[in-house]
């Protein structure tokens, strides 16, 4: 009898322990990862919504320090140095923290430490970057908390913070250039692959870079006594079109088109036919 009534206590001890209430979290953590250039960014952010509240000015006041979300504070990282707003931000993983003003936002690299959500002041020593963007008032409200990345090229991208009806915009530069060219510059200086002169023409062509070279490197690459399939012969046309050679752009882009129509390629049909008739405009 004793060990039924023993076994009976640790079986209600055992539902007792695990009967929890499963509930929504009311401001939910959002990861995002976005690569720009050839640099990964993380992103981790709690996102609280509006329901019904004025938020800048109100719920999140102007001139304090907003952990720019909810929660835990939050973070970004770079994998490799970067600018924002043209401050330079070593490579590293940081918090980001917020002074809202009325018609501005300043934005806060801070050196990631022990601390948890918000500040009531800065250590001064932990800053590694503030940079300060305009609000801009949407013709519509955000209802939950977002942070994003827009514009991405190359390059960079933009940063944006949003809520309510503001937004703020940031100017990330991931030093591509620099970066890309130098490698271009010491690949080609030791055997290069044809994929290797592919990228390179390509970037060249997106970049706007000395595009004789660019058609140097293509021609290489997708060598025209090949059997070239559409996607090779697009690009050719293209490049030769930005270098001001349009007669053997309407070639490649002809040949292209003709190719893809023939194996029934509806992206290169859709693609190739766009280049052909603004190359016979």
């Amino acid at each position: 009898m004793q060990k039924f009534i023993l076994s009976i206590l640790i079986l209600l001890i055992f539902n007792y322990s695990f009967s929890q209430v499963q509930s929504p979290i009311p401001s939910p953590r959002a990861k995002i990862a976005q690569k720009v250039g050839l640099v990964n960014i993380d992103l981790d952010y709690s996102r609280p919504s509006k329901k019904g509240r004025i938020i800048f000015g109100n719920l999140v006041p102007f001139n304090q320090i907003w952990r720019t979300g909810a929660n835990q504070a939050t973070t970004i990282s770079f994998s490799d140095d970067v600018k924002i707003n043209n401050q330079l931000i070593q490579k590293g993983e940081y918090f980001i923290y917020s002074v809202p003003r009325e018609s501005k936002l300043d934005l806060v690299i801070y050196e990631k430490n022990e601390s948890w959500g918000a500040l009531s002041s800065f250590d001064e020593s932990l800053i590694k970057a503030r940079v300060t963007s305009d609000f801009y008032n949407l013709p519509f409200a955000i209802e939950t908390f977002t942070i994003s990345f827009g514009d991405i090229s190359n390059n960079g991208a933009s940063l944006n913070i949003s809520w309510d009806n503001k937004i703020a915009i940031y100017v990330i530069d991931v030093l591509t250039k620099e970066k890309v060219l130098e490698s271009i510059k010491n690949t080609m200086d030791n055997n290069p692959s044809a994929a290797d002169y592919r990228k390179a023409a390509i970037y060249y062509y997106e970049e706007n870079i000395d595009l004789d070279k660019a058609i140097e490197w293509i021609d290489i690459a997708f060598k025209d006594s090949d059997d070239l399939p559409y996607w090779q012969l697009r690009y050719k046309a293209l490049i030769y079109e930005k270098a001001g050679k349009i007669n053997k752009a309407k070639k490649y882009a002809k040949k292209g088109y003709d190719l893809a129509l023939k194996n029934n390629l509806p992206d290169g049909i859709n693609t190739l036919k766009i280049i052909y008739e603004r190359l016979n405009n």
